[in-house]
This record gives structure tokens, sequence and C-alpha cells, in this order.
């Protein structure tokens, strides 16, 4: 689960509007032991009007001065007044460092200056003299910023946009990094860190050569400018992520469920088999988000954007209510899934959206604060359908788009919905509002971009880089060849789904053919780093297409269970990001449960190494090195292999899960640092707080409801 950390923090603070009624009253504090630590002064005023709240509201600095600091009264309603000394860090008034009571004047005099020269602790407080201040007013001049880089601001060399209230504020930028300079039209300020407010911390952003202030985001947030006595105030306020470069994570050992099938949307329809598997709408899979948590690290939800069947032909990307559920409970489950740390991937499917009424017809896409579009036929790819096909009525020929630049038969063309048209502008902005408005308002932590053949490929590139995700991965239906060069064409930007390692290993596996799961699909060509393996998905489950694992509604049958489960055993051994398939947890998550424990435990990642012991139609071996060791994985026909007998391993290891057909054992060599530990608190074994328990000789701490080993690290 990601934290969240304030990297700047600063108060963003306005003088009180002066109005006919109000007197504007200013304090001096020239000792030094008010001024310590960048302190400010506050003040708190009563009378026959009630009272300011206490202790004192911090004044704000007149600009120009120095130590000179004001506020405004109605001297109508308030009679007393008293300064307080306000630390630098916030609003908090100092006890040792306040003045005494004092009246306020009637007289003209607006100026108090603190003249005691030492600390008098408690009542009477400071003393000081009334003197009649007669410099400017004390607000700051409206300064022009010039910058680069703010998505959605056209600003060329020399624009400008004015500081309103002295303050701008950006909001929802993504992750990146920002660069602007302060000036007032005739002189330019170095802002070094000496001239930072005090109350700031200066983490997280430096000056360049220059002259600018270089701001860097490290994920989507926000950032807000004051200006106040020529200084610079910047709050900064994001999740905590490493500076974004890539949504393809290094050695990531995560493990990921598919959280649906084939219309598992309906509930106990025997047509599809729900009634087998049970259905995955938001209310059903809430019910499971403690148990799916404790084992996977990511959950791949079907698409949410309100559209037909299970949303693949979606319509209006920003109404979140679909056969699914509606978008309150979608949010619910979300946040079930963050509570237990497990990352949650929005299905995106943007290569084509349905019609509202007719062919061409969408309604408006509103995502809030990253904007409002009214889509209409200047979206559509001109190479769509709609300008070939008379069927589409007052549609037809009215598509004025670039034409698609997909891959394939009609450039990437997909003829049940209009296709859009990516190569234009005004497609690309609003796809960036909408995985923006998906990460940050619907808190979804990763993208599964539907049909990726159908737009090319350098397009996810530039959506994750506007958006941000932790984790992306695209459906590209094809061969190694084609797989690898969409990978390629995005800038190793995106991860793909494995297609080639589902038709040769598991496949495989499915015949008694061992011999496949060597150096298959991606794994086999050096791009496992961007795979994410999988043995069925909803394009193959109870569809009757001939994709399904051991052929048409065999997967789940007791004939084929135990080599389904060894097809599970090899996906949870071998590097890539393993997708494991709703159904398949549903019926064997017994047997499924220690496979991904043995995983987690050897730290086996996507970039893992693997040395084929021996591959043959009937076993396979293969030793898999993880960050904690490693694991081995037998199959088939292990025991009578010559190798066997050799293998010293046997002492070593651990049986951590095993069955007919397949074992897979585990040596932790190399145990993990307690990176984790603060999750738990640091009195984590203490009977009060986990509970200890020996599981294959080993000793685990189970804490409110997850597992951890020895040295505090999660291990599920």
């Amino acid at each position: 689960m990601k934290r969240t950390i304030l990297l700047g923090l600063c108060s963003l603070l306005m003088g009180l509007a002066l109005n006919a009624e109000t007197t504007r009253i200013y304090c001096k504090m020239s000792q030094s032991w008010w001024k310590a630590d960048g302190a400010a002064v506050g003040a708190h005023v009563w009378g026959s009007g009630g009272s300011t709240t206490w202790p004192g509201s911090r004044m704000t600095a007149v600009y120009g001065e120095t130590d000179l600091w004001y506020t405004d009264v109605d001297l109508a309603k308030y009679q007393s007044i008293i300064f307080t000394r306000v630390n630098g860090s916030g609003a908090v008034a100092d006890w040792g460092a306040k003045t005494k009571d004092l009246t306020l004047p009637t007289d003209g005099k607006n100026l108090f200056t603190i003249t005691t020269s030492s600390a008098v602790w408690g009542d009477p407080g400071c003393d000081g003299e009334w003197s009649t201040y007669s410099g400017g007013s004390g607000a700051t001049p409206v300064y022009h910023i010039a910058g680069e880089g703010f998505p959605g601001l056209s600003w060329d060399e020399g624009s400008h946009v004015e500081l309103t209230d002295n303050r701008i504020a950006f909001t929802n930028l993504p992750a990146g990094t920002y660069k602007f300079k302060i000036t007032d039209g005739t002189w330019s300020y170095n802002l070094g860190y000496d001239a930072v407010d005090a109350s700031c911390s200066t983490s997280g952003y430096s000056d360049d050569a220059d002259g600018n202030v270089v701001i860097v985001l490290l994920s989507t947030g926000d950032i807000t400018i004051r200006v106040a006595d020529a200084k610079i105030c910047v709050t900064i306020v994001g999740e905590t992520q490493q500076l974004y470069s890539t949504a393809v994570p290094s050695q990531c050992t995560d493990v990921m469920m598919q959280a649906f099938y084939n219309e598992s949307y309906l509930v106990n329809n025997s047509d599809v088999g729900t009634n087998l598997y049970g259905d995955t709408k938001w209310t059903t899979l809430l019910s499971s988000a403690n148990e799916i948590g404790d084992y996977f690290d990511l959950v791949w939800l079907p698409p949410s954007a309100m559209g037909d069947g299970m949303g693949y032909h979606p319509k209006q990307y920003s109404n979140q209510n679909s056969n699914w559920g509606t978008r309150a409970e979608l949010e619910a489950l979300i946040s079930a899934f963050h509570a237990k740390g497990t990352k949650v991937i929005a299905d995106i499917v943007i290569n084509h959206c349905a019609g509202w009424s007719s062919w061409c017809d969408f309604p408006a896409m509103d995502f809030g604060t990253y904007g409002v579009f009214y889509p209409d036929a200047s979206y559509i790819a001109s190479t769509d359908e709609v300008n070939l096909n008379p069927d589409a009525g007052d549609c037809y020929g009215k598509a004025t788009g670039p034409q698609d630049d997909g891959w394939g038969d009609w450039y990437g063309n997909w003829d049940g919905a209009r296709d859009w048209a990516h190569d234009a502008v005004k497609v690309q902005e609003m796809f960036k509002a909408y995985l923006l408005w998906m990460r940050n308002v619907m808190k979804y932590d990763g993208f599964r971009y539907d049909k990726g053949d159908g737009f090319n490929n350098w397009h996810h590139d530039n959506y994750n880089k506007a958006s941000n995700p932790y984790i992306a991965f695209m459906e590209l239906w094809s061969g190694n060849d084609q797989i690898i060069a969409g990978i390629d064409q995005a800038n190793k930007n995106v991860m793909a789904l494995d297609f080639q390692t589902k038709y040769s290993a598991f496949d495989g596996i499915a015949g008694f053919d061992y011999s496949k799961c060597q150096g298959s699909g991606l794994l086999g060509r050096g791009y496992n780093k961007y795979a994410v393996t999988f043995i069925d998905s909803h394009d193959w489950f109870l569809r009757g297409n001939g994709g399904e694992f051991g052929g048409n509604g065999k997967s789940l049958t007791e004939e084929l269970k135990d080599r389904l489960l060894q097809a599970n055993a090899f996906l949870l051994s071998m590097p890539g990001v393993p997708c494991v398939f709703y159904p398949h947890w549903y019926k064997y998550k017994e047997a499924l449960k220690p496979m991904i424990d043995a995983r987690h435990a050897a730290g086996v990642h996507n970039e893992s190494a693997v040395s084929d012991e021996y591959a043959e139609a009937g076993g396979y071996q293969a030793t898999i090195r993880g960050k904690y060791g490693y694991l081995i994985l037998q199959l088939g026909n292990k025991t009578t292999h010559t190798n066997t007998g050799s293998y010293s391993w046997l002492a070593d290891y651990t049986l951590m899960a095993s069955g007919p057909g397949y074992a897979m054992w585990v040596n932790v060599t190399n145990p993990p640092l307690p990176t984790d530990i603060e999750d738990v608190s640091e009195d984590l074994t203490r009977e009060t707080k986990g509970e200890k328990f020996i599981q294959d000789g080993k000793l685990y701490i189970r804490y409110e409801g997850k597992t951890y080993d020895v040295f505090g690290t999660l291990v599920k």
C-alpha cells in the first residue's frame, strides 16, 4: 500500500480582507529569541465583539520589511490584543514569548514594538511601546511567473500568469520535473535555499544554473506557490514512489489475479458457468477481499466504465456504474484491497467506444478537474467502417479523424465499435485526462490495455508517462516477434500478456509434453521482464473457441486437475508477473496458496534467471534464482531422471508445494532485510501484537491478518 508523504510543507496564508471597519495593526519583533527558528507573530484580540481563536492566529509578514507583521482588526468589536510568538512549524503559540494584555490604541497609533530585552515567562508578559507605522500597505506586490513543463498551460517564452491573492496553485500534475522563476517585471530574484521561507522544507527541489526553481514531483500531486517577503514557499503533496520513469517495475515479485471471467457479472447463470465458479460483481469480490489480499499483490478488475455486457464496448468512460456494480461499490472494493496492501489494475478499453444512440453519438466525458470532453465524429479514425458501411445511417462518411495507426488489417480496426483516432491530439488529451482521473480519483494503481494492436504502441508510452501507473501491460494477441516489436515501439514502457508461453508451455503441460516448458514465449527471448504470464483468461474460458486449457470446457474437470495444478506450479515458478485465473483460484485455492508462498519465499521476480536442468516429453526441472534464494520446480516424471539422484539440495531445500506430477522446493540463502518492519510496529513479536507459529521448520509471525518472517518482511 502506497504511503502518503508531505515532501514540502508551508502554510498558505492570506491577510484579512480590508474593509471600511478594519484597522491594520502591526507588530515588530526585534528580539533575537523571538525570531529564532523562523518564528512568526500571532495576534489574539477580544472585546465587546467576543474574541478570536486562542492562541493567537498567525499574522502576515509585511513585504519589504524585516520582522514586521500585520493583521486587520475591527476596532468597533475588539478593544484588547495580545501578541504571541508562533513557531516556524505552524500556528502554535510559544507561551514563553508573549506580550502582556494590551489596549488597542484609538489615537492613530498602529505599531507595537516589543522592547523587553529578555524572555519574561508568564504574565504580565513582554513589554513594548506603541507608535505609528507610515510605510506601505504591507500587501505583497503582484508578480509574474513564467514556467515550463506544466501540462494544460501553453506558456511560451515571455508569457506569464498573475498570482491571485499572492499564490498560484497547479493541481493534479503528473510526476515529473517542473521549472519556474519569479520576477516583478524589472528584476529577477535568484531563489536559492537561503531565500526559501523558513516554514518550508527544501526536500524535493533545488535551483538550476539559470536561476529557476526546479520542482520534482515524485508522483501525481499539487504545487502551490506563495510569495511574501521576496521569498517563495512551495507545497508538494503526493503519494511517494520512485521518480517516475517506467510502468515496468524492476525485479517485481508481485503475483496477480485476474478477478473475473467470461460474463461473470451474471449471477447463477448456467449458460456461461457462473453457477459453478461464482459471479465476480464488486460486492462479491468485496466479501473475498481479505483472503485475496493475503496472497495477491495485484488484482486485475474488468472494465468498470459504463458500457455493454462485460464492458469491452464502453459508452461513457467517466460513468463508473456498470454491469459489475455501482461506482460506490467499486470504490469500496478498491479501498478494501488497498487496506490489504494489494494494488488494483483497471482494464482500459481505449481502442474503441460504442455510440450512445447512433454510430457516432457520444456523451460528454467529464473527468472533473482533468477536463470535460465532447467527442464527435472528428475523434473517429477516418479508416473506421463508419465511413465504409451504409448501415452507419446518418453517421455514414462522417469520421474525419486521422487514420487508425494500429497493426494488421484495416490498420488494427475493430469493426464492432468506433475506433478512436489516437494520432489526433484532442484524442490523446482526452485519454490522458481519463487515465489521470482513474489513477487519482478512482484510485486505480495500474492498467491493462485492451486490444494493444489497435493503435500504435508509442501511445502506451505517452499515456503511461502522463498518468504514472505503478504497472501497465497490454493485450497484443500475436506471436513473439510482434509483441516484442510492440514493447520496443512503446520505448519498453509497457509490459505484455505472454501469449506464446500459453500456447507453448501450457498447451504442452496440458498434453503431457513437458519439453515445451523450456524457453517458451517471451521468457525464452530475453523479454521476461516485460511478460505477464497466464494460463487462461476471459477470452477462452467457457467460450468454445478452442483456446481453453486442455480444450473447450475441460480445464476445471477432474480429468485435467493434475495437469492444471502443474501448469499453475510452472506459472508461479517462472519469471515475469504471473496472473492466476479467478476460476482456478475459486476451485483450487488450497493447492495454489502454498505455490504462491513458495514464490514469495524465494523472491522470484520478473527478471529472475532460470537454469533448465532437463526438459523432456516426460518431465521438466528448473532452478530459478530469486531475490532471497532459489526455487526448484519439478514437473512430470521427475523421480526417474538420471540427474535427480546427484542433487545435494534435497537436504538444504524445503518442500513448500507438491501434488501429483509437481513439486516446488525453496532454499532461502539471502533473507530479505527488514524493510517492512515499520508496517507492523517494533513490538511485532510480542504476544499482544503477533502470534508466532512454525511452518515447514521455519518461524513466522501472524499479525493483523498478515504473515511475516522473523526479519519482519511481509510474506503474505
